[in-house]
């Protein structure tokens, strides 16, 4: 069976997305379709680079035209990182589950080009509440950043926390409803691998964020 690449009916119809790339043989649009996403990742880091989404500190501590050098620096950093992030969800998760699991590497791929799908979804939809109320990241109203932050002093758990989201949720539900039907693996040790890989994920990612910030601080 040919599976051909259709991000929008793949993320409409899970169930049959995962029939589908169960039976697949050959997978085509694969390799297309990801350098599409990473572009579109690279405009969306890119344009939160602009509008300096996450840059608000830099004003505390530098005059106007120290901030917009250091801007300007920020979005060609943005740029690379949105380069850098996709490649890593697509690719570098894979690896992970790859290697845990047991499974066709190409098929990981492709269940990851969904994923990235839905975590671009999530970063287009707050870019207007990042640049119009200028809440960050860590106060997604999708997440339980905001209930974090009113729990708890410690930024580690905020930006953790942070990455719970009905986004995250709707990842991680679609990653086991895949990839349980490609590993030889028990359904419960495929959903236990994906979680806690995202956890991990989750984690460095918060220490890297408080770091990020305590250096200005």
């Amino acid at each position: 069976m040919v599976y051909y690449v259709h991000l929008l009916k793949g993320l409409l119809a899970p169930n049959t997305f995962s029939y589908q790339i169960m039976k697949a043989e050959l997978i085509r649009g694969l390799w297309k379709k990801a350098v599409w996403l990473i572009v579109i990742s690279m405009i969306l880091f890119t344009l939160s680079g602009y509008f300096g989404i996450g840059m608000e500190f830099l004003t505390k501590e530098i005059g106007r035209k120290e901030f917009e050098i250091e801007k300007l620096f920020a979005i060609v950093g943005r740029l690379i990182w949105g380069m850098i992030y996709s490649m890593l969800v697509l690719f570098g998760f894979s690896v992970i589950l790859w290697a845990i699991l047991d499974m066709s590497y190409k098929k990981i791929v492709t269940v990851q080009q969904f994923v990235l799908c839905i975590l671009l979804l999530e970063k287009a939809i707050l870019l207007p509440f990042h640049i119009w109320l200028g809440i960050g990241p860590e106060a997604s109203p999708f997440s339980l950043g905001v209930l974090a932050a009113y729990l708890t002093s410690s930024s580690i758990l905020v930006y953790f926390f942070s990455h719970l989201s009905l986004f995250t949720v709707c990842v991680i539900f679609f990653q086991y409803n895949a990839l349980k039907g490609l590993s030889e693996r028990s359904p419960k040790t495929v959903l236990l691998t994906i979680i806690l890989a995202h956890l991990v994920i989750w984690l460095v990612s918060a220490l890297l964020s408080y770091l990020a910030i305590e250096k200005f601080i």
